[in-house]
């Protein structure tokens, strides 16, 4: 059991670290560039952030009925994020297409996968 509470602090504060930073740039993409800009921002880093978050709770769930995940299932579960996150940027681009900043909606993707990174270093433990 203590394994399962190790997993689910790393994961959950990787998640929240992810939505949060995603969040804070998007304040600031407000006051700095406006509302489109920050609008494009938070959707990009929700692009990555949402499946991110949905194959966090698909693999914790799977994690407590089954006690474990395999190789076969986490491939699996990362093809499909993959293809969500995709999707979702796909879908931000068609949506917002006339007041869409690229670069912030870019900037909204590498902040969110950068914070996956930023929780490795945040809860590890010496």
């Amino acid at each position: 059991m203590t394994q399962m509470t190790g997993w689910k602090n790393t994961v959950g504060t990787a998640i929240a670290l992810q939505w949060a930073l995603v969040l804070i740039f998007a304040v600031a993409a407000w006051l700095l560039i406006g509302k489109f800009g920050a609008l494009s921002l938070f959707l990009g880093g929700a692009a990555v952030a949402l499946p991110n978050a949905v194959l966090a709770l698909w693999l914790t769930l799977r994690l407590r009925s089954k006690g474990a995940v395999g190789a076969v299932g986490m491939m699996s579960g990362e093809l499909l994020k993959l293809a969500f996150t995709l999707a979702a940027i796909v879908l931000v681009a068609v949506k917002l297409k006339p007041e869409l900043s690229w670069l912030a909606m870019l900037i909204g993707v590498v902040v969110a996968l950068k914070a996956q990174w930023l929780a490795l270093w945040v809860t590890r433990r010496y």
